[in-house]
C-alpha cells in the first residue's frame, strides 16, 4: 500500500511537472508585433513634436490601466525607406492567396515574401524559402486592434534585375511562391500604382521581464507630398534566450496594447493594417479599385 501510494505521487509529480511545462513551452513563433494605427493629422506640422506627446499619452494612459513597469526613451527618427507592394492587377493573384510582397529601398534595401494566416500552424508549414542572397525567416505573431495572424516572411537582398516584373520571375527569387505558378505569366505591378515614403521613428522601450518591448512609430507619405497619408505606433516583443515568452511578458503586452489602442485622440477606428491599407487606398490609377 505505501509503495502504490508512493508510486501515485512520484506519477502526480510528473503530471504537474510536465503541465507547467507545458504552460510555458517554447515558442513557435520568434517574436510578436503589437500594432495600431493612429490618425495621421496629428503628425502633419511637427512629426518629431507629435511623437513626443504621443509618448506621454502614451505613459499616463499606462498608469491609468495600472502597468507596473515604464516606458523609457524617446522616439528619435531612423530609417528612411520607399516602399513598394507588388501585385497582379485585377485578379491580384498574390493577395487571395494570403501573401504579400513588399520592396524596400533606402537605409533598408530588400524584397519581402510574406504568408499570413489566423492559424499558426499553417502559416509555419508554408513554404517562404528564398533563393537570394542574405535570406533570413521568421514566424511571427501580428495583432491588431480587430485581428490576429501568424505571419511567416523571408526577407533577402533584391535581385540584380530588380523588382520581378512577372510571377514568374517571383517564383525564382522565392522558390515557396511556386503556389502561384498558375498566374506565372501575369505582370506584377505596385498595388493601386503607390510609391510611398516611410519614415521610422525609434527608441522607447518598456522592460516588461524576460523580453522587452520595443516601440516604432512609422509614417507614410505617398507620392512626393509632405503630409503624412498614414501614421502606425507599434512595439515587438522577441522570444526570450529560451525561445519562451513568459506569463508576465504576455500579461504586460496585453497591457501595452490596450493602452495603445485606446489613445483618446489618436486612434482611428475602426483600425486596419497597413498592407490592408494599401489594397483599399482610392488610386486614380484603379478607380474601379486594383483588385476586380
Amino acid at each position: 500500500m505505501k509503495k502504490s501510494l508512493v508510486s501515485s505521487l512520484i506519477v502526480a509529480a510528473a503530471l504537474a511537472g510536465t503541465a507547467a511545462h507545458a504552460a510555458n513551452a517554447p515558442a513557435a513563433v520568434d517574436s510578436k508585433e503589437y500594432k495600431v494605427l493612429l490618425d495621421p493629422s496629428r503628425f502633419a506640422s511637427n512629426p518629431a513634436s507629435a511623437t513626443s506627446t504621443l509618448l506621454s499619452d502614451l505613459s499616463i494612459r499606462l498608469s491609468n490601466l495600472g502597468f507596473d513597469k515604464t516606458v523609457t526613451g524617446n522616439f528619435t527618427a531612423s530609417k528612411r525607406d520607399t516602399v513598394q507592394y507588388l501585385d497582379t492587377a485585377g485578379t491580384c493573384a498574390v493577395r487571395s492567396n494570403g501573401y504579400a510582397v513588399r520592396l524596400r529601398n533606402g537605409d533598408d534595401t530588400d524584397i519581402q515574401f510574406k504568408f499570413s494566416h489566423p492559424d499558426e500552424e499553417l502559416s509555419a508549414a508554408t513554404v517562404v524559402t528564398g533563393a537570394g542572397k542574405k535570406a533570413s525567416s521568421k514566424l511571427e505573431t501580428d495583432v491588431s486592434p480587430a485581428n490576429l495572424v501568424y505571419s511567416h516572411s523571408t526577407k533577402q537582398n533584391q535581385a540584380d534585375t530588380g523588382a520581378p516584373a512577372k510571377v514568374s520571375n517571383l517564383i525564382t527569387e522565392f522558390p515557396g511562391a511556386s503556389t502561384l505558378s498558375t498566374y506565372s505569366s501575369q505582370s506584377l505591378v505596385p498595388v493601386n500604382g503607390l510609391t510611398i515614403t516611410q519614415q521610422e521613428y525609434e527608441g522607447p522601450v518598456s522592460d516588461i521581464g524576460a523580453s522587452k518591448a520595443k516601440f516604432t512609430v512609422s509614417l507614410w507619405y505617398v507620392g512626393t507630398s509632405n503630409t503624412p497619408a498614414l501614421a502606425e505606433l507599434s512595439f515587438e516583443v522577441a522570444a526570450d534566450s529560451s525561445s519562451y515568452f513568459t506569463t508576465p511578458v504576455l500579461t504586460r503586452s496585453q497591457t501595452l496594447m490596450k493602452a495603445m489602442s485606446s489613445l483618446s485622440g489618436w486612434t482611428l477606428s475602426p483600425s486596419t493594417t497597413k498592407t490592408a491599407w494599401v489594397y483599399n487606398y482610392a488610386s486614380s490609377a484603379y478607380p474601379n479599385g486594383f483588385c476586380n
